[in-house]
């Protein structure tokens, strides 16, 4: 009895369902963990054919090659445009909507260029960027020294926050209807009769803003979206308030000492956190310096950690740094040695320190300042509406004030840095504060109603090109590379030849070297209007015939020859509706026996 219950029982309990496992992560490595992927390459001979990838000795067609190969040459392009950050901005503008969006670097890079796309409704910012869409209008450069890498960053955050400010709380007059945009409404409703019937029959109510109200959804994102004009006069009012500002050396010095009274004010705790953000800061330079030389350095053969960078990859860099390749390495890269050159003479300068600084006198002088330029500013717009005017600009009001205000204070006050350095001998670049501004189209910059002095103007190359040096079997003419030629031989230089271009990357100045001649001059002329060539008779007997004008035409008999062999042609081929009924009673092939009949 027993022994049946206990048999029954386990058909008649419900079945409990197993509750899954849960599922154990192990723990997130920290940055620094060793791990077998991160460690170094052993010492000895390499295998033949053999890369040192994630710890383990790889085939170079491995996925684990390839995506280490792609990494190294991303950090590669990335550490070379950090040298030169600041420097440059490219300003792109959408074909269809006028957008403008800026960038660092002459490629454009889809996280960067999504943020600055403002939501105006359905449509008006896309899911990714189509390089397509998007064409090089103008770029800015600044000197390479590190006042010119500050005045750029400066000049990109202004021109972004101006365009953001434009289009979120725009000037009333842009986004009330007038009379034009009326006119255009009512074209594409159509003629005016059919206007006049659509108001006969009560149908345009509703469908004509009235002048002065706000426009229409559609109409009023589209307004805010065209920047085509106020980017030109962005750059104009950012260029001439940077321009009017401190020289490049008093920049970096006012920087220097503003850093330092900064930090004297902090508490030892806060002191002792940013001692530790610099050390982090010099070990990631490091490896920034230690990136760099995957492209500029030549690789040693013993290490195999380091995987080439791929033909591709060093052509793109050459078109987006406009560096020349040699074999597997960049050489002659653009505004890098000036750049470094300029900061080590500005170190061996500066003499900024807590020692020789009076902090509270140099406090109260940076209020002067901005006391004298907060008046200029006012008194300028007590008078004028728009920031530059024919008469002058609002800039150069608040640099006289400046100057006028730190010369009474320094006067009265004293100087505040008490090393005088005005023995030591400034750097060539004190006074450089020269810009270059390239465009695609140089009427574009009369949107703008005036200009500083300071900023030259240049014509843009419409697409970017690579350069490379031939290999050295063909550098000579005799196949010798060029350290191997005798002494009675002259050393001749070894030019850049054209690698590649594309219309993706944004080109430099047409007229600054970079850009073969010959293409420059090409890029520039318009191309000639066709004209129908001019018939020549041939040397022959001519037989006449009357033209369609009733009057006699003269036709050769090799012109008549081939007007036959034409028809015959044609025939065959192209035999039309009356061809396929002289196919049907054998013409076709009739002229098909003749054909085949004829030498």
């Amino acid at each position: 009895m027993a022994s049946t219950a206990a048999a029954t029982m386990a058909h008649q309990m419900p079945p409990f369902p197993i509750p899954p496992m849960p599922r154990i992560r192990p723990p997130r490595m920290l940055k620094g963990t060793p791990s077998p992927n991160t460690n170094p390459q052993p010492p000895g001979k390499a295998p033949p054919n053999k890369w040192w990838v994630q710890g383990k000795w790889r085939n170079p067609a491995s996925n684990a090659s390839k995506q280490q190969a792609q990494t190294q040459a991303r950090q590669a392009a990335k550490a070379l445009r950090h040298e030169t950050h600041g420097l440059d901005i490219y300003a792109y503008r959408h074909v269809r909507t006028n957008q403008v969006v800026y960038s660092l670097t002459r490629t454009l890079q889809e996280t960067k260029i999504l943020k600055q796309l403002v939501f105006h409704g359905k449509k008006t910012v896309p899911a990714s960027i189509r390089p397509d869409m998007w064409a090089p209008y103008f770029s800015i450069h600044f000197p390479p020294t590190p006042a010119g890498a500050l005045d750029g960053l400066f000049a990109f955050a202004k021109l972004r926050e101006l365009s953001l400010q434009r289009q979120l709380s725009p000037p009333d007059d842009l986004i009330r209807v007038t009379q034009e945009d009326i006119d255009v409404i009512k074209s594409k409703l159509g003629s005016p009769v059919e206007l006049q019937e659509l108001a006969a029959r009560d149908r345009l109510e509703g469908r004509i803003p009235k002048l002065g109200e706000i426009l229409p959804k559609k109409l009023h994102a589209r307004r805010l979206m065209d920047q085509k004009a106020t980017s030109v006069a962005d750059a104009a009012f950012v260029l001439d308030w940077i321009s009017s500002g401190p020289g490049p050396l008093e920049r970096l010095t006012e920087l220097a000492a503003n850093r330092v009274v900064k930090h004297n004010r902090r508490t030892r705790r806060a002191r002792r956190r940013i001692n530790q953000i610099r050390e982090y800061e010099d070990a990631e330079q490091k490896k920034v310096q230690d990136r760099i030389t995957l492209a500029l350095d030549k690789r040693d053969l013993e290490d195999k950690s380091h995987l080439p960078l791929s033909r591709k990859v060093l052509a793109q860099m050459s078109m987006d740094l406009h560096g020349v390749i040699d074999g597997d390495r960049l050489i002659e890269f653009e505004n890098v040695n000036e750049l470094r050159k300029a900061i080590q003479e500005w170190k061996s300068f500066n003499e900024v320190n807590s020692k020789n600084l009076d902090m509270d006198l140099w406090a109260k002088r940076q209020y002067v300042g901005r006391e004298a330029e907060r008046k200029a500013i006012q008194e300028w717009f007590e008078v004028n509406d728009a920031p530059m005017t024919e008469q002058g600009s609002v800039w150069n009001d608040v640099a006289e004030a400046r100057a006028a205000a730190f010369s009474e204070f320094d006067e009265k006050g004293g100087k505040t840095l008490k090393v005088d350095v005005s023995d030591k001998e400034k750097p060539d670049w004190a006074e450089n504060t020269e810009v270059k501004m390239f465009w695609s189209d140089l009427n574009d910059g009369l949107f703008a109603s005036a200009w500083p002095k300071n900023v030259v103007h240049g014509r843009l190359a419409p697409f970017g090109v690579a350069k490379t040096l031939p290999p050295r079997e063909a550098r000579t003419p005799h196949g010798r590379v060029v350290g191997e030629l005798s002494e009675e031989e002259t050393q001749e230089t070894v030019l850049p030849v054209l690698l590649s271009k594309s219309v993706h990357v944004i080109g430099s100045g047409a007229d600054d070297g970079w850009m073969p001649e010959k293409m420059a001059i090409a890029s520039t002329q318009e191309p000639e209007p066709w004209t129908k060539p001019p018939e020549e008779a041939e040397e022959g007997e001519t037989e006449q015939g009357q033209g369609q004008d009733g009057q006699e035409a003269h036709v050769t008999t090799s012109d008549a020859a081939a007007i036959e062999a034409a028809r015959r042609d044609a025939e065959l081929h192209s035999p039309g509706l009356w061809g396929r009924v002289r196919g049907l009673f054998g013409g076709r092939k009739q002229l098909v026996v003749e054909d085949q009949r004829r030498p």
